[in-house]
């Protein structure tokens, strides 16, 4: 305890993260930083990974950058051996790597499924797969997937993001079952509207969908979040580094929203 705030104790853990080039994957990477932990980066965007790198330096953290597309099997394994040659162990994965489309399903393009679906869906199994087995012989490690409020509740145009969502959070249970004899925790958040330029983009392209301006279409969203306001990304980072550390020791295969109330279920 620090000045009335509780600090989650993440020193000299290893956390890997996915997606940390930008919005909510750059606001865990630096959340985990803040409370200890060295960063290793992955995502496929080399110039916002760069952007994570120099703000966790800045935090006098260990970090390393590792350009990657995870949903390619090759990539992932190469990308968790370099990891491990350089910190010896992962205590904790956060597979945050996610895109969204907006598009009514019967329009939808098979090409644009299966993309959504690899990078959200198919890189969980990947990436945990590949880190689990690290994990299984320090009988140990914290697993924590980013699923959504879509994996609860359908959205419209934005069907394939709600089912890659959904894969995400089923995973999370079978995972949790399989790795508890590990000691190894896998839970998912599930976040609702965050204020990121993901988030501005899909104001912008479904809000047509529902005959409505991005304004006209952020307003109507927001008007059903009882706190009437969109997450920020250190706060999603608050609740992943709950989960990180020792203090979630007996928590595992829940899938924890943090929506403002708007999704209660």
């Amino acid at each position: 305890m620090k000045g009335g705030m509780i600090l989650f104790d993440l020193n000299n853990k290893n956390a890997f993260i996915t997606g940390s080039a930008q919005g909510i994957g750059r606001g865990i990477a630096l959340k985990l930083a803040k409370y200890g932990a060295n960063i290793i980066a992955a995502d496929i965007n080399e110039d916002g990974l760069q952007k994570t790198i120099n703000k966790i330096k800045e935090m006098e953290r260990k970090t390393i950058p590792l350009k990657m597309d995870v949903s390619d099997k090759k990539q992932v394994n190469e990308g968790v051996k370099k990891a491990l040659d350089e910190f010896k162990t992962i205590d904790i994965l956060v597979n945050c790597a996610g895109i969204t489309n907006s598009s009514l399903l019967v329009d939808l393009k098979e090409e644009i499924w299966e993309r959504v679906m690899d990078v959200n869906a198919k890189s969980v199994f990947l990436v945990s797969q590949a880190v689990a087995k690290n994990m299984i012989k320090e009988k140990r490690g914290k697993i924590i997937n980013i699923s959504s409020q879509a994996a609860k509740v359908g959205e419209a145009g934005n069907g394939v993001y709600c089912a890659s969502k959904a894969a995400v959070s089923m995973l999370t249970q079978v995972f949790a079952l399989e790795l508890a004899q590990y000691n190894i925790n896998v839970n998912a958040v599930c976040p609702g509207y965050v204020d990121t330029d993901i988030m501005q983009e899909v104001f912008e392209k479904r809000g047509p969908l529902e005959g409505m301006t991005h304004e006209q279409y952020k307003r109507h969203l927001l008007s059903n979040v009882p706190l009437k306001r969109m997450a920020q990304t250190g706060e999603i980072g608050e609740l992943v580094a709950f989960l990180a550390s020792d203090l979630s020791s007996y928590i595992t295969g829940v899938s924890i929203i943090i929506a403002g109330g708007k999704t209660l279920i």
